[in-house]
């Protein structure tokens, strides 16, 4: 029977289809299978065929009917759920989908994907994951629609769907079902082998088993390991041959040689009668392998489970305000400025505003804040949090991709994404260990062929097993992983791959202060008309309170419980103030040489945040501003002191408040006036003196400074731009959170040391004793599970690690517009 060349299926007799790979003319089953073949083909793809190791989907004709359902997901309404727009230079609209991929089925399939879709028109970036399948792409979609890019993804062979949280679910809960189902083969089937093994064992020292009993022995456990090599260790067998094509080689090269070696050399002693059988250590070996790599599979469940453990906080319905009624509808169905009733014990459904009730809500999957925060009329609220005392009502803001749910949940996927420098290290090292020990393994043959041809292969064989590099690969990913999702517990969120290992580089901290040190949350404190002035403190407040009202920069707040009158055409310059007409005349608000550039007053005697309100050139009133320290503030400038780290704070705020600030929290070096340029330059120039640097802030403005340190953190109560630009976020916007994230990345250093050392002292001990024929396979394989354990045991403890906390004040959650 011909085999459709493309997906394996049987063709049609006779064949009618075909396509031209490699100059042959190979069978196809159907049109669709050969559009696809030649679509690859004319990409520039045929590598696809050399690598794959499991035949393509059978495909389709593309049809007119196809396009049409493909094109709704062209819709903004449509894409809302599972498309963000990114933020790129030179005014250019850019967005990322993410997609789940049905039908992949190995990496050649990851490689066909990122290479066909990425070499498309429009298209900056493809990445797709073979553990979660899960795509995320990156394109222009004024230059190509998504509806294209799904059906070029059709085309080849694929299903691609919005990502969901249960579909991605559903695919971690199969791969979590295959591992058990082969860890349990595996397992069931070693035990009852090495059952049988000690009947073998004993009757070869006491020299009194019949051979008909002891061959029965030995076929049963033929029979019994079969499906432990064909059935659990057929992934290892695969990736083998997968990284063999590739030119590849992976610790799973030796081990496919030692279980396939193993197995062959038994079942050939089994069929001769005569000779030594290992099926009781090819079993074990599998167990104990399967074994170390489900607890690593685990560990990167639980990572991937965080991300989606905050999106199954959002509730299915809510109640809606529609003609005065509280209607309950779908939370799909909401928009900004619905109005929106939640129950007590009910999730908030959308970002929103607080504008009738009061009560407690919990917000510890969002922000690490085990206790409930009290809100008032006004407050913020946030998506996915609990109210937990009275009902309330809220005015929705923000629904969909632009919650701050969303927002985390892109964040960790983005980190899930990135991989480690020093686990790429790792991967390296473990390729050309692997060769040295294919290249060992064939000499230690060579010289037992001539000592002893008979114990020659089990020598052989026992070193394959012994130095397996599985522990020296899995030393770094799994401390990574480990004390990724212990940060996340805690209340931060590490984004970018690099954070961990970069924070014990760090050797100098830049912090911001307002939003950063203080809390943001700005009260007037005082209000200084200027001698001569002819209005009243009430007049002036008004007028002030005219501008500010125009204004979401935490300063604002301060004049909000005011009546202000109308003003217009006002506009706001970042950093320094605003502008704008009440009653006809022109009135500035701000820093002292903003308001009178030309007739600068000298600041008042008493400390503080001063504004100055001025018109004409004139300036008429002082407001003191007082913004309240963060609690743990002090105590962890002190602690990073202790480990070492310079520490400077730049703020654009006068010097007196600016050095006010450094001694309160114990600051030495400190620089006022600084514009978001400056900021970005001193960082640099710290840089240029070999200095690594860590940036924390939380505005716009700081984003430069952001992008540009070696590390950045940004506050959880952040602008948008700000926590995307950044490397990580103190989403509980806890300070005492970047303390414990240096203690815990010394602690993940050491214990990667602690994992590369026992791994690589394990190989240098285990191979000389294996090559003089003192280890037996059976042990090989017990000692080389046993070091993966012990590898992911000791990476396990990051998990639980604690660090000394100290009592904090509840942070405010109120949006910044900046530093002043």
């Amino acid at each position: 029977m011909t085999q459709c060349f493309h997906c394996s299926l049987p063709t049609p007799e006779p064949v009618v289809f075909f396509a031209t790979v490699d100059g042959i003319d190979q069978p196809m089953c159907c049109p669709g299978c050969k559009a696809v073949t030649e679509a690859i083909i004319a990409g520039g793809m045929d590598q696809y065929y050399q690598h794959r190791t499991e035949p393509g989907q059978q495909a389709f004709s593309v049809n007119q009917r196809l396009q049409d359902e493909l094109s709704v997901y062209d819709r903004d309404e449509v894409q809302a759920d599972f498309v963000q727009t990114l933020n790129s230079s030179e005014n250019v609209q850019c967005r990322q989908a993410s997609l789940l991929i049905e039908g992949i089925t190995c990496a050649a399939c990851i490689w066909l994907l990122e290479n066909h879709i990425g070499s498309m028109a429009g298209v900056e970036r493809v990445s797709v994951n073979l553990s979660t399948h899960e795509a995320q792409i990156t394109w222009h979609p004024d230059q190509v629609p998504l509806s294209v890019l799904l059906l070029e993804i059709h085309k080849i062979g694929y299903k691609a769907f919005p990502w969901r949280a249960e579909r991605q679910e559903a695919l971690l809960k199969k791969e979590n079902r295959q591992y058990i189902r082969r860890l349990a083969v595996a397992g069931i089937g070693a035990m009852q082998v090495m059952m049988y093994a000690v009947a073998l064992y004993s009757g070869a020292i006491s020299n009194d088993m019949a051979d008909m009993y002891r061959d029965l022995i030995r076929y049963t456990s033929a029979l019994v390991a079969t499906p432990i090599v064909f059935f659990a260790a057929a992934p290892i067998f695969k990736a083998a041959w997968r990284d063999l094509k590739v030119k590849h080689l992976s610790m799973d090269v030796p081990v496919s040689l030692a279980i396939g070696g193993a197995y062959l050399a038994s079942l050939w002693a089994t069929y001769k009668g005569h000779g030594e059988v290992y099926f009781d250590s090819v079993s074990m070996f599998t167990f104990f392998l399967l074994t170390g790599r489900y607890l690593e599979v685990r560990a990167r469940h639980a990572t991937a489970r965080s991300a989606m453990a905050l999106t199954h906080l959002l509730p299915v319905s809510c109640l809606k305000k529609i003609d005065r009624q509280f209607i309950r509808v779908p939370v799909s169905d909401l928009q900004p400025d619905d109005i929106v009733r939640v129950l007590p014990g009910d999730a908030i459904p959308a970002d929103g505003l607080l504008i009738s009730g009061h009560s407690s809500v919990n917000e510890s999957m969002l922000t690490g804040e085990y206790m409930p925060i009290d809100k008032q009329p006004g407050d913020r609220l946030l998506c996915g949090s609990i109210n937990t005392d009275n009902a309330i009502e809220i005015r929705v803001s923000h629904v969909g991709q632009e919650t701050r749910m969303a927002g985390i949940v892109n964040l960790l996927q983005r980190a899930q994404q990135e991989k480690p420098a020093i686990a790429r290290v790792a991967d390296h090292v473990a390729r050309w260990f692997v060769g040295a020990v294919l290249i060992v393994a064939s000499v230690v043959y060579w010289v037992w062929s001539g000592i002893a041809p008979e114990d020659a292969f089990w020598i052989t064989l026992s070193v394959l097993v012994v130095t397996c590099p599985c522990a020296l690969s899995l030393a770094t990913p799994a401390a990574l992983t480990a004390a990724t999702g212990y940060l996340h517990k805690l209340g931060l969120l590490i984004t970018r791959g690099h954070v961990l290992e970069g924070l014990n580089k760090i050797d100098h901290i830049v912090f911001d202060k307002t939003g950063t040190l203080t809390r943001g949350e700005l009260s007037l404190a005082e209000v200084m008309p200027v001698p001569g002035s002819q209005y009243s403190s009430d007049g002036l407040l008004d007028i002030a309170s005219a501008l500010e009202a125009h204004s979401e920069h935490p300063i604002a707040k301060a004049f909000a419980a005011n009546n202000p009158l109308p003003a217009e055409q006002v506009c706001s310059y970042i950093g320094q103030g605003l502008e704008g007409v009440v009653e006809g005349v022109q009135y500035r608000i701000g820093r002292p040489d903003f308001a009178c550039p030309e007739n600068t007053p000298v600041y008042p005697d008493s400390p503080g945040q001063w504004l100055l309100l001025a018109a004409d050139q004139q300036p008429l009133c002082w407001f003191r501003i007082s913004d309240s320290l963060r609690p743990e503030a002090t105590q962890t400038i002190a602690q990073l002191k202790a480990m070492g780290k310079k520490v400077t704070l730049l703020s654009g705020d006068v010097e007196s408040v600016v050095q006010q600030m450094a001694q309160q929290v114990g600051i030495e070096q400190w620089h006022s006036g600084v514009s978001p340029d400056e900021k970005l330059a001193f960082t640099r120039q710290l840089q240029q003196q070999g200095e690594k640097v860590l940036m924390l802030g939380d505005g716009i403005n700081d984003v430069p400074v952001l992008a540009g340190a070696d590390i950045s953190f940004a506050m959880g109560n952040a602008s948008d731009l700000a926590r995307t630009s950044a490397d990580a976020v103190l989403i509980s916007s806890n300070l005492e959170k970047l303390a414990e994230a240096f203690q815990l990345a010394r602690r993940t250093r050491r214990i990667i040391h602690q994992n590369l050392g026992w791994s690589l002292a394990y190989n240098l001990v285990a191979l000389p004793l294996a090559a003089m024929g003192m280890i037996a396979p059976w042990m090989a394989a017990i000692g080389m599970a046993s070091s993966s354990l012990i590898v992911v045991g000791n990476a396990l403890r990051l998990s639980r690690y604690k660090v000394a906390r100290s009592p904090a004040r509840q942070p405010s959650m109120q949006p910044a517009r900046g530093a002043v």
